[in-house]
């Protein structure tokens, strides 16, 4: 079964080992980037709670101010109306904030050597599947969602999931009756320039540049600093906007309230 592929390209070897180091540098990035939520998780998503509610309360004034500019009254129905749909797309963000917080608190450690036999069944099952090696997932359906269930099973440390998947494989392709083949990748040359540029790109940017922070205390400590400084700086702006729209309420604007 693992020579369910043969390739006839002599850049293959290179090409295989690009493939997969550009898939380990994207596990190591999601890696960094919980590592670094269970960090700094709880102060950067209170920043973007403060922060969303500062933009809400500026929108507020701007909509009251403009009724009040016209002599109106000020409708808490359409204000409410307005409100949600124009904080709509941050609340999505800060949920999704909310939710990778408690999934990076919450996730489970594994040992070396239960990493080392993911890394390695991982290697096994993408040489045999992987869409980028065998045209073929794309094009059969069962292989395509088993190759799904391999990438979230290797991104999320699953080795249980992982040796599911494996079962599922053989007897998908058996069921398929797919033996051993030769294929020819085309442009290989050019694909293995990809992969690098993608390899490089991935290093240099967030969440993989996460890791000099983490793997440098003095890094941890100024990233603090830095975070506890801006939720400082959000927390009296919010204040700010608590006084504006006091001040609003004291001059006399007048509430339509939607009853019930």
């Amino acid at each position: 079964m693992n020579d369910l592929i043969k390739v006839k390209n002599s850049g293959y070897s290179e090409y295989e080992e690009l493939l997969f180091e550009r898939d380990k540098v994207k596990k190591e990035a999601s890696e960094y980037n919980l590592e670094f939520l269970r960090e700094f998780g709880d102060t950067i998503t209170e920043i973007f709670r403060l922060k969303i509610e500062c933009i809400s309360k500026k929108k507020s004034i701007s909509f009251i101010q403009a009724r009040v500019n016209k002599g109106e009254d000020v409708d808490s129905a359409e204000l409410e109306d307005y409100l949600a749909t124009e904080m709509a797309e941050y609340q999505e963000k800060l949920s999704q904030l909310i939710d990778d917080n408690v999934r990076a608190n919450s996730g489970d450690f594994i040992s070396p050597r239960t990493a080392g036999k993911i890394k390695k069944l991982y290697h096994k099952l993408a040489k045999m599947i992987h869409p980028d090696i065998n045209p073929k997932t794309d094009e059969v359906e069962a292989l395509k969602n088993i190759w799904q269930m391999i990438k979230a099973a290797y991104t999320n440390n699953n080795l249980d999931e992982l040796e599911e998947a494996e079962v599922l494989l053989n007897h998908a392709l058996n069921e398929l009756g797919m033996g051993s083949e030769e294929i020819e990748i085309p442009d290989i040359e050019d694909k293995i320039q990809k992969l690098k540029d993608e390899i490089f790109r991935i290093k240099t940017e967030n969440p993989y540049s996460y890791r000099y922070i983490l793997e440098d205390p003095e890094a941890l400590e100024t990233k603090k600093t830095e975070l506890a400084a801006e939720l400082k700086e959000y927390q009296e702006y919010s204040a700010s906007l608590d006084a504006i729209l006091e001040e609003l309420m004291s001059n006399g604007v007048k509430f339509t309230w939607l009853m019930n």
